[in-house]
């Protein structure tokens, strides 16, 4: 199993804020280790975005930064 595999099939069934605490979790903490699977449900989400989604995560994204 990769990476991706592994991420996505820990999170399947998860509430909204379940997965909401793995993420607020993974920023308090700033572990390292969280990183890949941060990116994993940023590329999940970009992924099944419309492209106006897109732009307005792009868009809070270039603030953020």
């Amino acid at each position: 199993m990769d990476i991706r595999s592994v991420i996505l099939n820990n999170m399947k069934g998860k509430s909204k804020e379940e997965i909401r605490g793995f993420i607020q979790d993974a920023v308090d903490k700033k572990e390292e280790l969280a990183l890949p699977g941060m990116g994993i449900l940023f590329e999940t989400m970009w992924q099944k975005s419309s492209e106006e989604q897109k732009n307005t995560l792009m868009d809070w994204l270039v603030k953020a930064i």
